[in-house]
């Protein structure tokens, strides 16, 4: 299984025409191709990216990297189309290769869609195999790990998971995603609150008194 980590988050960029240089190339041995330092290959009836199968790695990692990255991505891979349409000689292997990109496309952008869809007051959401992630948190997890340990940073950072839940429960009309895990969101929320009842209150240290108060 390809590891996150391993994959190399390039910058976001505009999309850009293929340049003189590289429509003037010509047909080369393979399907090699290079974009701001990425590579791009086509070997077998696969797409390569950096080395990796492309299917794979869009296969595992598609519901867990960001839209700016499939963004990125696309445009990429929209460059290297547009790059083998001209350069390669090939027309059998040219068609299964578009037809693939195609394929790739559209999977990048209906999960760019759904990206914003899954979004209410730049609070998003996603319920992965029944954990519920905002902004990229799993709720479930930290929840867990809170209730075993309780510390101040805890208590912050539950706090503000309650509140980025309360957005969600505010404006969540209009948005028909937020029925999938309305459920979900109110049950987080009042274990949230419960845990948080369980905390001492906080102890506010005030400033000790001044030279000239103690004189007087």
């Amino acid at each position: 299984m390809t590891e996150i980590r391993d994959i190399r988050v390039p910058p976001r960029i505009d999309h850009t025409p293929l340049s003189d240089r590289d429509t003037a190339r010509e047909s080369p041995k393979g399907w090699k191709f290079e974009v701001q330092g990425q590579r791009f290959d086509y070997q077998q009836s696969k797409i390569l990216f950096n080395g990796q199968n492309l299917a794979q790695l869009i296969g595992e990692n598609l519901t867990h990297l960001g839209a700016n990255y499939w963004t990125t991505m696309s445009r990429r891979l929209a460059q290297y189309r547009d790059w083998a349409t001209i350069s390669v000689d090939d027309p059998e292997s040219l068609g299964q290769f578009l037809a693939l990109v195609h394929a790739f496309l559209t999977k990048i952008f209906n999960r760019i869609k759904k990206k914003f869809d899954e979004t209410i007051d730049g609070v998003s959401f996603h319920l992965e195999d029944g954990q519920l992630l905002l902004n990229g948190v799993n709720v479930h997890a930290f929840l867990k790990i809170a209730k075993k340990k309780r510390t101040d940073k805890g208590r912050i950072f539950l706090k503000g998971l309650r509140n980025r839940l309360a957005v969600l429960q505010s404006n969540r009309s209009g948005n028909p995603n937020y029925e999938k895990i309305r459920e979900t969101v109110n049950r987080l929320a009042e274990e949230i609150e419960a845990e948080l009842k369980g905390y001492p209150p906080a102890v506010i240290e005030l400033p000790p008194p001044s030279p000239k108060l103690l004189e007087s």
